[in-house]
This record gives C-alpha cells, sequence and structure tokens, in this order.
C-alpha cells in the first residue's frame, strides 16, 4: 500500500511554501501541527491490490455524507466506505443523500428513501442554488449531528460518492453560492476543498470514490464515472442504454420510431441529425457519444424503482448512528428523535419533478417495467465473502 499525504495549502502559506509539502517531511509535520491545531486535512492517495480508493479525510470528523445517484442509488452507493466506516470508524455518522431527486418520479424517490433509511439517514436532494430542495432537511440533520458532538470545537462533513453524482453541487446549494467547481462531467474535483458552512460545521469537497467491483465496462460508462470525451469505443455501450430506457422516451428524445439494433439506431440518428463524415459516411462515434452525453446529463428519462414494500405506514427510525458514550442521555434523544423528525417529514411533503420527462401514468407508478439493479446485491455479498483479502484502510 503507497500512501501521499499533502498538506492544507493554508498550513503550507504559513510557512511560507507555495507548492504542496508531499513525503515522510509532510507527515512529520502534520504530526507537529496536530498539537497546534484541531483540524488539519489531510488529502491521503490509497492504491490497494483489489480496489483503488480516493478520498478525503479530515482529523475530529464526524459525519460522512454519501451522495448517490436518485436514478440508481444502489449502483452508485459505494459499499467498501461504508463497511470501512462500520467496523473502524463508529464515531463518525453516515448520511445517505438522493441528489438528482428531480430526474425520477416522487414515488420512486419516497419508496427509496424508506428502504435506504433502513440503513442510515437517507434524504432526498435536488442541487440548484436558486431553487432546491432538501437544503433545509440536510441543514437541520447536520446541526444535530454537531449537537451530538458538544465535546468537538466544530465538526467537519466529507462529501463522498462516485464522480459526477453532484456533490460539489450540493455544497454550492447549502452555501447558496458556488464555492466549488461544478460541470457535468465526471473528475472536475481532483483535489478536497475545505468549505466554512457555520461556525461549528465544516465541508469538504472530494474527488470521486471509485471501488474495483463486479461493475461491466457499459456499467461503469452508464455510472458516469468516466468522461464520454475520452471514450474509443462509445458505440460500444450504446446497446445497453437501449435496453434500459423505454422505447418511448428514445422515441420522444430522438424522432426515431423503428430500428432493428444499436447500429441501425445510431445510423438514423446520424441522418437525421447530420452527423456525417467526408464522403456521406454515418459518424457513429459522434452520435454514440451525443447519446452517453444526454444519458449522464439526465436527458433520456431512466431510473432504477424501489423494492416493493408491505408495510408502507412504518415510522422511520434513525438507523446507522452509533451514540458515543459520552454523549449526555437526554441530549442525544432529543437530536436522534429531531432527526426521524425530519427523515419522516420528507417522506409526506411533495418532491420535485421534471414532469416533461415521464409520462402520468409513469409520475404516478402505474407503468414501471424497469427490473431493480442486481449488481449492488452481488457487490454486497462479494464484500462478505473477499473482505479477508483485502488490505485494510488505515485511520487517518
Amino acid at each position: 500500500m503507497h500512501v501521499c499525504i499533502s498538506i492544507d495549502t493554508i498550513l503550507c502559506r504559513k510557512l511560507k511554501k507555495k507548492s504542496f509539502l508531499t513525503g515522510i517531511s509532510a507527515a512529520l509535520l502534520l504530526c507537529i501541527l496536530n498539537f497546534k491545531k484541531n483540524f488539519v486535512l489531510v488529502n491521503v492517495f490509497l492504491l490497494f491490490k483489489q480496489f483503488s480508493f480516493y478520498g478525503c479525510f479530515v482529523l475530529c470528523q464526524a459525519v460522512e455524507s454519501m451522495v448517490l445517484d436518485a436514478r440508481d442509488p444502489q449502483g452508485t452507493r459505494c459499499y467498501h466506505l461504508e463497511k470501512h466506516l462500520k467496523e473502524n470508524c463508529k464515531h463518525k455518522h453516515m448520511v445517505l443523500l438522493l441528489n438528482k431527486c428531480d430526474l425520477v418520479p416522487a414515488w420512486a424517490t419516497k419508496g427509496w428513501l424508506r428502504v435506504l433509511s433502513k440503513e442510515f439517514p437517507t434524504l432526498a436532494f435536488h442541487a440548484n442554488i436558486n431553487k432546491s430542495f432538501g437544503k433545509g432537511s440536510l441543514l437541520s440533520v447536520l446541526r444535530q449531528f454537531a449537537r451530538l458532538k458538544r465535546d468537538k470545537q466544530a465538526i467537519s462533513v466529507g462529501f463522498v460518492g462516485y464522480p459526477n453524482v453532484g456533490k460539489s453541487s450540493v455544497i454550492n446549494t447549502l452555501r447558496t453560492k458556488n464555492v466549488c467547481k461544478v460541470a457535468p462531467i465526471p473528475g472536475e474535483t481532483k483535489v478536497w476543498q475545505y468549505i466554512t458552512l457555520t461556525k461549528r460545521i465544516f465541508l469538504i469537497d472530494c474527488p470521486g470514490v471509485v471501488y474495483h467491483n463486479n461493475d461491466s465496462e457499459t456499467d461503469v460508462v452508464l455510472k458516469g464515472v468516466v468522461r464520454v470525451t475520452n471514450l474509443k469505443d462509445a458505440a460500444d455501450h450504446i446497446g445497453e442504454v437501449l435496453k434500459r430506457v423505454k422505447k418511448e422516451h428514445l422515441e420522444r428524445a430522438y424522432k426515431i420510431k423503428e430500428w432493428d439494433d444499436e447500429n441501425d439506431f445510431l445510423l438514423q440518428l446520424c441522418k437525421s441529425t447530420g452527423k456525417l463524415l467526408k464522403g456521406g459516411e454515418p459518424d457513429l462515434m459522434t452520435a454514440a457519444k451525443m447519446i452517453l452525453h444526454d444519458w449522464q446529463r439526465g436527458r433520456i428519462p431512466f431510473f432504477v424503482p424501489p423494492p416493493r414494500q408491505e408495510d408502507l405506514s412504518e415510522e422511520p427510525n434513525v438507523n446507522g448512528v452509533d451514540l458515543d458514550d459520552s454523549v449526555d442521555g437526554n441530549e442525544a434523544s432529543a437530536a436522534m428523535k429531531a432527526i426521524a423528525d425530519v427523515l419522516s417529514s420528507q417522506q409526506q411533503i411533495n418532491v420535485p419533478v421534471q414532469n416533461d420527462l415521464y409520462s402520468e401514468k409513469e409520475l404516478k407508478g402505474e407503468a414501471t417495467d424497469q427490473h431493480p439493479n442486481t449488481n449492488a446485491n452481488e457487490e454486497i455479498l462479494a464484500l462478505d465473502s473477499n473482505t479477508s483479502e483485502e488490505d485494510p484502510i488505515s485511520e487517518p
């Protein structure tokens, strides 16, 4: 295992150094500075035999907010990170955030809220500086977690998740201004960013977290992990898009009514959009990249429906939160009740949806033929059976 540690640029400026300090000297400097400063940021890059992890941690970090794509929540979860926090970082709290909830029907979002809240506190979110959803709920939950850490001068919240799920956009929404650089492409955030939210709450924008798992190359592309412009075989992934998206949505988006296979679909799209090479040959690569761009940016309607639940009247409980023994019992009970009230209220209020993406039947849940993603279940099983072969993640 190889570890590279870089010091916060603020600390570097104190030492009158413009560049980052790396290597062993930086690690020794961290030990010295830690006695004088409560919150020293460390950017850690870990390479493992079985998977790679690129993330950001803070000493005294209290909350991890995992940002998920509401179109495929289970497929964009970082199970290795969840497992590590459960086993080795019980003092840290996990919150799941269903971002881009405006791209799926409201019934699907609420269904996933009920399912995922059985494991961790889960909130729906629509990141937008001017017209957001879930901002007040997330702020309330973070304040309650800060309440549980009365012994700390402040808490830090690390936003982690797959690339292109909207981590930076969530932080910009919380701050109501552009403090983090955002783009509708993966990999825009290359290093951590440290942002002040309140006097007691600090936010950390982290680069995307990607693990080696059972996903195929096409699954990785459709999850938005890689940039479409860098693909050399974009046309190879269009077949899966045509399988996942309903025919009527494709007809409406590209004005193509019938096609034999993905190659025929691309040929018709090239002709209708004028994507031609010299000599009139169809530019299949450009057409394929156009479709993949539309997929990643939510222009093609798609979502994984939540599993059906028999009892929908069950009140949400705050699961997956371990309390420190040092926390006052009454204080902890009040904070947990406040969090439970926030979770319950989100499942009752109206969730914003782009109505032009779906038909009325789909918005009501009367016409759904998508199948739940089975790769997520396979990944959970693989975690339980293969963890003995993986190197442990060391606590920062």
